[in-house]
């Protein structure tokens, strides 16, 4: 499979951290020719709620292919919520064989340990606990967000990267830590299911703890073999949700990255579904996930691990008599969000990731959700709210006067107040400057407390 990751461009910067060796303590004077700049930007994906950033550790090595010694082991924390992007400088030592691997959202139980690396081979067994990022049933993240773990070799700081005009450009990838199990939900035309407070969903043969680095030449390692023993379960809450005949997500767990290539299969996930309403009755299913497609095979690919930062998406198709499953893997970006749950409450898109390149391109989305409290201090039905602009690189664009800035239309249909509304996007920017291809906006959908958000490509 084609892994298809995160992107973190180094290239600007707002914040300067000084390192803190056991030749400068923070603080302390550095001989200007002794140090070098690296710029860096970090982006960790589309603005969804598990690509929030809180904190980042930088670890710069030197020497890394000989004896490698730490440059720097520096932590900043955020103070903004929702955070996705951010930039910041780091001051380095000279030094043409140097390694950095950024850790986002760390688990307080590992600073201590983080802090005290003093050498790559120091990463290969630090492992998290499952308990310390996610709430108990491993459905919902913790207020510190999900660990990303980014690395870099071949990095080369010399005299000429002496300020922050002159500071290293360099491009490196982030990967979350775990894996994330899906379960959509879909019924056979002219057959009525629903979900209801007796709906449970288990997942089977989980685990308690993985890696926080995954496998790397020099950092991190080897995929984790375990005998997968921990048990999860999503439980409905609130008004029975009907399904529909488009899939939907109704629930996720997360689970570490681990191998499952046990000749029986006793290694595998395994789903248990409970409580569908059906108009037969209720309905139970359990399938195991054994078979798989990765959009790039014919034929169905027998699972062998469970992969960090990637989306193992099961389809349950109730029909009736039956309930069918279908399970496809893809990297955790490429993921359709299009469903999201209070849990009682859903507001759902008909796309959200647009193409309009061209002047007056325009496309409709269809935006539902079944939030109805007129008694919240929130605005009847489905509202449109913020706009904000986006480099091709990720860079917020905030200049009013730029031609990146203010081009897209978001035009509600006339029904306010409704659950059911059409949303109008259109590209208005007659000028067309190639430089410019690939910049993006994000538009927000609201229905109470719920936000979708939608991104438009130009």
């Amino acid at each position: 499979m084609k892994t298809i990751l995160n992107l973190i461009y180094i290239v600007i910067a707002t914040i300067t951290l000084y390192a803190c060796t056991a030749e400068h303590a923070i603080g302390e004077p550095v001989l200007q020719d002794t140090k070098g700049m690296m710029a860096i930007n970090i982006i960790t994906g589309d603005v969804q709620v598990d690509e929030y950033v809180y904190s980042a550790r930088f670890i710069v090595f030197d020497n890394v292919s000989t004896y490698p010694t730490v440059d720097i082991n520096q932590m900043v924390i955020l103070d903004k919520n929702n955070v996705w992007s951010f930039n910041t400088y780091l001051k380095v030592r000279h030094n043409q064989d140097k390694a950095l691997i950024v850790i986002l959202n760390e688990p307080d139980a590992l600073t201590r340990t983080l802090e005290s690396v003093s050498s790559p081979y120091d990463l290969n067994t630090i492992k998290f606990q499952m308990a310390d990022i996610f709430n108990q049933n491993h459905t919902a993240i913790g207020t510190k967000g999900i660990p990303m773990t980014g690395i870099v070799h071949n990095i080369s700081i010399t005299e000429s990267h002496a300020d922050e005009n002159s500071a290293l450009a360099q491009e490196l990838r982030v990967e979350r830590a775990v894996a994330r199990v899906d379960i959509w939900f879909k019924t056979y035309p002219w057959f009525e299911a629903a979900v209801t407070e007796n709906t449970k969903i288990t997942l089977s043969r989980s685990y308690d703890e993985g890696y926080l680095v995954g496998p790397d030449i020099f950092f991190g390692s080897d995929m984790q073999t375990v005998i997968p023993n921990k048990e999860v379960v999503w439980q409905h809450t609130g008004v029975p949700l009907k399904i529909g005949y488009e899939s939907s997500r109704y629930c996720s767990f997360y689970t570490p990255e681990r191998t499952c290539d046990a000749a029986n299969h006793n290694d595998k996930l395994i789903l248990t579904i409970e409580g569908i309403d059906t108009e037969e009755g209720q309905r139970r299913a359990v399938t195991t996930l054994l078979d798989f497609a990765d959009m790039t095979n014919l034929e169905p690919l027998t699972m062998r691990e469970v992969r960090r930062n990637y989306v193992y998406k099961t389809t349950a198709n109730i029909h009736r008599e039956k309930i069918e499953f279908y399970t496809t893997i893809s990297p955790w970006t490429n993921v359709k969000q299009d469903v999201i749950l209070d849990p009682q409450y859903f507001l759902t898109v008909s796309e959200d990731n647009l193409y309009l390149p061209n002047y007056q391109d325009r496309a409709d989305v269809i935006a539902i959700t079944n939030y109805d409290h007129s008694d919240r201090n929130y605005p009847d039905g489905i509202c449109i709210g913020e706009t904000r602009y986006y480099t091709k690189t990720g860079e917020p664009v905030t200049d009013t006067n730029s031609l990146l800035y203010g081009w897209l239309r978001v035009a509600l249909d006339e029904k306010e107040g409704y659950l059911r509304r059409e949303i109008e996007y259109s590209n208005m920017q007659e000028i067309k400057i190639p430089e410019h291809n690939g910049c993006y906006a994000i538009a927000e959908v609201k229905a109470g407390n719920l936000t979708k958000l939608i991104r438009i490509n130009r």
